[in-house]
């Protein structure tokens, strides 16, 4: 099965992964992942409410930090979804 047959209709689009077992953390916030952008470890929980990696910068963010003389660190372009799929 090819990932755009197992994909939703109104999935969003960009890269798909397939978490196996040893890619699912124990952290002290609960069940996490390592962001696939920058590695950064995210919680189930964040990605399920904010959508994104901790290290995110939208383009508002970098804008006000470059008007304020330095970006701070790269930041992470990753918006980040989790998606449930079985089969019959």
């Amino acid at each position: 099965m090819t990932d755009s047959e197992t994909a939703s209709d109104d999935a969003p689009s960009g890269a798909r992964m397939t978490l196996g077992p040893d890619a699912i953390l124990k952290d002290r916030d609960g069940i996490a992942l390592d962001c696939p952008a920058c590695g950064t470890t995210v919680t189930v929980m964040q990605v399920i409410e904010d959508g994104h990696c901790p290290n995110y910068l939208d383009e508002d963010d970098v804008e006000v930090e470059e008007n304020a003389g330095e970006v701070q660190g790269s930041g992470c372009t990753a918006e980040l979804s989790l998606e449930l799929v079985w089969e019959d």
